[in-house]
């Protein structure tokens, strides 16, 4: 008679979990499939960041189930949302167990682990690569109202067309996760979990292709994280991506930055990007004329620098990226309107997070899950908490969701996350609002202009914190709603 072996993953509720309503500690994905079914063999599958639960469970097993053989192995899993990293991962992990025991009835368990674990489960399963039984739970229904969760047998004895509508459900792929192999193998440290499907879709096809790109977004929507995916998707993803901040290089020694000089031109940041990709962050601050002189080079593949006679070859595509409203810059003939129109024809628009809010709690969980591999016990929110996260407006966007998250890991007494771990500061940080405003003295600069601009700007940003609510703005800004009111109608 061949040998009943469970495989299972060990999840965050391994092996118990304790809910409030309830009392005492409830059994977790493995103890409750125990429960239910007789194996002679579990197989724990081990990721990096559960050590912690899969040592706790083996120990309760070995304390409960005496006479059950208990195997720890390492499924090699990094990033869990990544269906072919998984499925080769899991292929890694089976073929010495299959050769190991050949005979083996082997049952997996789909109560623990990401959906793209369980996809990918299902489909090595359903296709018959791995010849196994799956387990799952189904929420029973009584009179109208959820009953007890029960333990099922999915049934794959249908060809993989036929899967029935229920168990499709479990290929669903999550918004912002990606199956499409396209998207795994070069940019897999990229989290593309940031950004919407239509946007990585624009990737993918800009990517191709080594035209100059914008990226616009408000700030906090990973502007940069979304350049180093275009690199990483085009043609030139074996050569450097160099990040270059004009807002932080002076106008007087930027063309020495950027171009570099006679005597010393590796020290350039142009030259450093030959090969590969040149992303200018705010590009709204980096002065006309080394614009100019930065299309040209990249469009003739050559340049030189300042007293040079030899040029110097410039294999680069230019990426810049800009929280300002560029069109509205041309007219007020800050940003030179030739670059605009270049820059134009491929530009990328990432939105705010406000534009996304079903997203809130995936990014929130998603975060937390990077914060736990470091951790030596996991944390997960309340309902409570995540409840919190989705009433708030995020003005700071994805950067804003991620000091947030980090904060209420740091602020947490227990491994459960509570609404008061949760901080929503609703002061202004001026440093941002300044460094969006940060002038260039030159000829023609107006003081009066650029307090305007400063006000302006202070205004939108507490507009944005308290979602359009003039009179909280006034309350935190120290003036009257009417002043708020003006001071937006100024600017229109």
């Amino acid at each position: 008679m061949p040998r009943q072996t469970l495989l299972s993953f060990v999840g965050y509720r391994d092996p118990h979990y304790f809910e409030n309503h309830e009392d005492g500690h409830l059994k977790g994905p493995v103890l409750t499939v125990l429960d239910e079914r007789k194996f002679d063999r579990v197989v724990l599958l081990v990721r990096s960041h559960r050590r912690d639960q899969v040592e706790r469970t083996r120990a309760v097993l070995r304390q409960q189930h005496p006479k059950l053989q208990v195997s720890l192995v390492d499924s090699g899993i990094v990033d869990s949302s990544s269906h072919a990293e998984i499925i080769a991962a899991l292929r890694r992990t089976l073929a010495p167990l299959r050769q190991a025991a050949p005979h083996d009835d082997y049952t997996v368990s789909l109560l623990a682990g990401t959906p793209e674990i369980h996809a990918s489960w299902v489909l090595l399963v359903a296709s018959g690569e791995f010849p196994a039984r799956v387990l799952n739970v189904r929420r029973t229904v009584h009179g109208g109202l959820a009953g007890p969760r029960q333990l099922r047998e999915v049934d794959w004895s249908e060809p993989l067309a036929a899967i029935k509508p229920d168990t499709l459900n479990l290929l669903a792929t999550r918004r912002d996760r990606w199956d499409d192999a396209e998207l795994q193998g070069p940019v897999a440290g990229i989290p593309r979990h940031y950004f919407l499907r239509r946007s990585v879709e624009q990737a993918v096809q800009l990517g191709r292709h080594v035209t100059p790109l914008l990226i616009s977004g408000e700030p906090g929507t990973q502007k940069q994280h979304f350049a180093a995916l275009v690199h990483e998707l085009g043609p030139r993803r074996g050569g450097p991506l160099v990040i270059f901040n004009c807002a932080t290089v002076p106008e007087t020694v930027f063309d020495t930055a950027l171009f570099g000089d006679g005597g010393d031109e590796a020290m350039g940041k142009l030259h450093a990007a030959d090969g590969g990709t040149l992303v200018l962050i705010k590009i709204q601050h980096a002065p006309a004329p080394a614009l100019a002189r930065l299309f040209k080079a990249a469009d003739d593949g050559y340049y030189y620098a300042a007293g040079a006679r030899v040029p110097i070859p410039s294999r680069v595509r230019v990426i810049g990226t800009t929280d300002r409203d560029l069109e509205e810059e041309v007219r007020r003939r800050s940003f030179p309107a030739d670059i605009w129109r270049r820059l134009q024809a491929h530009l990328i628009r990432l939105p705010p997070l406000r534009e996304r809010p079903g997203d809130i709690t995936l990014l929130a969980r998603e975060e937390l899950d990077r914060i736990n591999r470091t951790l030596p016990h996991a944390r997960r929110f309340s309902p409570a908490a995540i409840a919190k996260l989705e009433s708030h407006a995020w003005p700071s966007n994805i950067s804003e969701l991620r000091r947030v998250v980090e904060q209420a890991v740091v602020n947490a007494d227990g491994r459960v996350l509570q609404p008061e771990d949760v901080d929503l500061d609703l002061s202004i940080n001026l440093s941002n609002v300044l460094a969006q405003a940060v002038p260039r003295i030159r000829e023609g600069f107006s003081l009066e202009e650029y307090l305007r601009t400063i006000k302006h700007e202070l205004v939108r940003a507490v507009l944005r914190k308290t979602r359009g609510n003039q009179s909280q703005a006034a309350r935190l800004l120290g003036v009257t709603p009417q002043a708020v009111s003006k001071m937006q109608r100024q600017n229109h």
